[in-house]
């Protein structure tokens, strides 16, 4: 199998979105303790929804990321 650039880079911002979507019991019984468990979530979603808009940097035609955009 042999997968592009483009492939692999899509394969692996879906692998990053289960990786945070995945509940972390410990992580977030710290935040209970702590409490920013809502703060934690809202961050959660606010990244998600960050790298959901990402494109591909490997797609044809794609100028590639700036630092700037990353943080607006």
């Amino acid at each position: 199998m042999n997968e592009t650039k483009q492939e692999k880079w899509e394969r692996g911002r879906t692998l990053f979105l289960e990786s945070v979507y995945k509940p972390d019991d410990r992580l977030r019984g710290c935040a209970h303790n702590q409490k920013c468990y809502h703060e934690l979530m809202e961050i959660r979603d606010q990244v998600v929804e960050m790298v959901r808009e990402m494109s591909n940097p490997h797609a044809p035609h794609h100028p590639p990321y700036r630092l700037d955009e990353l943080q607006e």
